[in-house]
Formats: structure tokens, C-alpha cells, sequence
């Protein structure tokens, strides 16, 4: 099969995640006392999980064991978390909720598109190629969850983290199964991207509810007397 070359974004991704990794660990909801060295592990956790969690999977050599540069760019944008919670307390939050979040809903299809990309070059069909993308985008922010003993993003109602992965994969493999010819980087991916982008933004912006059970309402665990 003949798949579509990808630009390197990869990377460029790893980066945008590791910053929102620091900042999402620093939050009240996640914040544990963590000390610099904690918080640079967030940064990696958020940055390269999902990609060492993928490429694991698929039986390769993580990227970031190949190219030290993943290393470089999660350090970096590491350190540079840390100085916007130092110098721009302040703006930190509104940094995280708007800015931050932008460029994570458009870096979001692009991980899971990467993740069903590597599953197709392996033969792997159209669901292991959701799943793999799916793993891809929300591993690393299930590592910082766990870590700072919160329950996961993904199984709490959130901002459609879940859909987008999947809407994303499963329409990049959904195209690229059924043109078996050659294929350019148009207009597979990019008809990938700009569906699960714009679904992802208008769930954001126009609050799209999700599934949750009316009768049994949520309890946090029991705490032994």
C-alpha cells in the first residue's frame, strides 16, 4: 500500500504537548507538590507518551530513542512551562485554556492521523489503525492523570478528546484503504485534518454534551473510617 509522505510534524507536536503537559500538572486539579525535575517528567510524559506508547505497540524503536531531538524539544518546552507559571502567573490560566488549547486541537488529529498511518504501513486494518491512533493521542495525558491521581480526561465527559482521535483515524484509514492507487499528501490527510479539526472546535466552543448516565450520579472513592 502506498500511503501519503507526511511532513514532520511529529515533532512539532511532541512540543506543544509537553509544554501543556507542565501546565496541566501545575494546575489545582493535578498539582501534587511537584518539584522541577516532576514537572520536566510531566513535560516527556506529555510530550512523547503517546508516540513511545504507539510505536511500542507496533513492535518499533521509539522515535525519541532514534532522534534525540524529541528528547530536546519536550526539555525545552519543558523549561519554558516552568518560566510562563514563574513569570506569568497571571496569564497562565488563560494562556492553557485558550492559546494552548488551540494548538492542541489541531495538533490532536494529527497524532491520531500518525498513529493509523504506522498501523496501516504494517498491514494492520482499519480498526487496529483507530486504536493505535486513538493510543497515540490520549497516552501521554493518561500518564500525567495517573500520576497525579486524577481520574483520566478520556472517561470523564471532556472536550470530545476521545471522538476527534477516532473521528480522525478512522477517516484518514477509511480513505486511505479505499484508494489503493498511489496517493499524495492531498487529499487524504488534509480531508482527515480539516473534519476532525472543525468538529473539535465547534464541540469545544459550543459546549456538544456527551453520553453520561442520569441515574446513577458520580461519586468520588469511599474514604475507610
Amino acid at each position: 500500500m502506498n500511503l501519503p509522505d507526511f511532513p514532520n510534524v511529529d515533532l512539532f507536536s511532541a512540543g506543544i504537548n509537553a509544554l501543556n503537559g507542565v501546565l496541566v500538572a501545575r494546575h489545582p486539579s493535578h498539582n501534587r507538590g511537584y518539584a522541577v525535575v516532576g514537572l520536566l517528567v510531566m513535560a516527556f510524559f506529555g510530550g512523547i507518551g503517546g508516540g513511545v506508547s504507539r510505536d511500542v505497540l507496533l513492535n518499533e524503536i521509539p522515535s525519541p530513542i532514534k532522534d534525540p531531538m524529541y528528547l530536546l524539544v519536550c526539555l525545552l518546552m519543558g523549561l519554558l512551562g516552568l518560566a510562563i507559571y514563574r513569570y506569568a502567573d497571571s496569564k497562565e490560566e488563560q494562556f492553557r485554556t485558550r492559546t494552548l488549547a488551540f494548538f492542541k486541537s489541531f495538533m490532536l488529529p494529527w497524532f491520531a492521523i500518525l498513529g493509523a498511518h504506522k498501523a496501516l504501513e504494517q498491514n494492520l486494518g482499519f480498526f487496529s489503525a483507530i486504536v493505535i491512533g486513538l493510543i497515540a493521542t490520549t497516552a501521554g495525558g493518561v500518564f500525567i492523570d495517573v500520576f497525579s491521581g486524577v481520574t483520566p480526561e478520556i472517561v470523564r465527559p471532556s472536550a470530545h478528546i476521545v471522538t476527534t482521535a477516532v473521528l480522525a483515524s478512522g477517516v484518514y484509514a477509511g480513505i486511505a484503504l479505499l484508494r489503493t492507487g498511489n496517493q499524495s499528501f492531498f487529499p487524504v490527510t488534509l480531508i482527515a485534518v480539516v473534519v476532525s479539526f472543525v468538529f473539535r472546535v465547534f464541540a469545544v466552543r459550543e459546549h456538544w454534551p456527551q453520553i453520561v448516565p442520569l441515574n446513577a450520579p458520580a461519586q468520588g472513592p469511599r474514604v475507610a473510617a
